[in-house]
């Protein structure tokens, strides 16, 4: 019976353990997305905040301090995949383009879709007939109005 107990105390404490690291993680995320100071950065987040097409992705108070130092004008956002779930990603080098990922889309829509629809951006008509959607790139910087 003491065997039992003893059991039991060590999983209860461990479950608390483990929630209080997961809500000062938690904290910590939502600190590190208030201290974004870049301009096109924040517009970028905010958009995903008032869409019902994705959710803002956690980042570090690392990443935050490293998107603040990137240049406006060169700032692209674009889609792409983490662990099979659509990223919103966000970077300052065309090479690179999936530098932050600053939001994951919604199962039920598609990439290009909900980039646009986020963004409020109409893809240019392609001249050819292709069976697959082009990765957009939008430049968040021109979209602001």
């Amino acid at each position: 019976m003491s065997n039992l107990l003893n059991h039991t105390q060590r999983i209860l404490g461990l479950s608390f353990f483990l929630l209080t690291i997961t809500s000062v993680e938690l904290v910590k995320a939502d600190d590190c997305l208030k201290s974004v100071k870049n301009n096109i950065v924040k517009w970028s987040i905010s958009k995903i905040q008032s869409s019902e097409m994705a959710n803002v992705s956690s980042f570090s108070c690392k990443e935050a301090k490293e998107m603040n130092k990137m240049d406006g004008d060169q700032i692209y956002i674009t889609s792409g995949r983490k662990r099979g779930k659509a990223t919103i990603c966000l970077s300052d080098e065309k090479s690179y383009p999936c530098k932050f990922v600053i939001g994951f889309i919604n199962t039920e829509f598609d990439s290009a879709t909900a980039l646009s629809e986020i963004y409020s951006f109409t893809p240019p008509k392609s001249s050819q007939l292709n069976e697959t959607v082009e990765r957009l790139f939008l430049k968040p910087s021109s979209l602001i109005q």
